[in-house]
């Protein structure tokens, strides 16, 4: 799976795993990961894997959004910026939010550190707070987007790990109550929200 992914890295500690957050490669040194990545850990001791962590690269500098509210999760998204080049693949940023019901898939990592892609149908953030599913108007904010796991029970997908549709990184894992399945969506941060923020942040670090 991960020819098909090359745009996918771990965040880890510098000795190897486990692998504490997922993250995309948007150029050869920006990955764009969750906030929580950064805020909840020490970032010293954290280190970039890069094509399924045959390569750790060390990170120069990182910023994560500074309207992150560690309470809704509202703005979860980070950028770090690599002290090397990579030259594997990147990801483009979506610039609108997927029509609701668009096919995606998540990619994580499961507990033997192999790679899962799970299929995700995702919701826009209105018709996922409406009261059809676990989450109230007030919880789901218009800086995420939620995406229902088609089979497998989405648990295991780590914060920060990219959501794609259409070839286009549309979201990241955020939170959840419990799994993404069973009427129960997994919360994602909403890419096209954050855009402009993570455009600007990479060009400054």
């Amino acid at each position: 799976t991960f020819q098909a992914h090359p745009y996918l890295v771990s965040i880890q500690g510098k000795d190897g795993p486990p692998v504490i957050c997922g993250g995309a490669l948007i150029n050869e040194k920006t990955v764009v990961t969750a906030a929580q990545c950064l805020a909840f850990y020490d970032v010293s001791q954290l280190a970039v894997g890069v094509n399924n962590g045959e390569r750790i690269v060390e990170i120069a500098a990182q910023s994560f959004n500074p309207q992150f509210d560690f309470v809704t999760m509202e703005n979860d998204v980070a950028v770090l910026k690599l002290a090397e080049s990579v030259e594997s693949g990147f990801i483009e940023l979506a610039s609108k939010v997927p029509v609701n019901g668009a096919s995606g898939v998540v990619t994580g990592w499961a507990e033997n550190n192999s790679l899962v892609d799970v299929a995700v149908r995702t919701i826009n953030a209105e018709e996922c707070g409406s009261g059809d599913y676990k989450y109230s108007e007030d919880e789901v904010l218009n800086t995420m987007l939620c995406g229902l796991a088609s089979n497998l029970q989405a648990c295991n997908g780590q914060p920060g790990a990219p959501l794609v549709v259409n070839n286009q990184l549309v979201g990241l894992v955020s939170w959840g109550y419990g799994c993404g399945n069973k009427g129960n969506p997994a919360v994602f941060t909403n890419i096209a929200t954050e855009r402009s923020w993570i455009i600007e942040t990479a060009n400054k670090l």
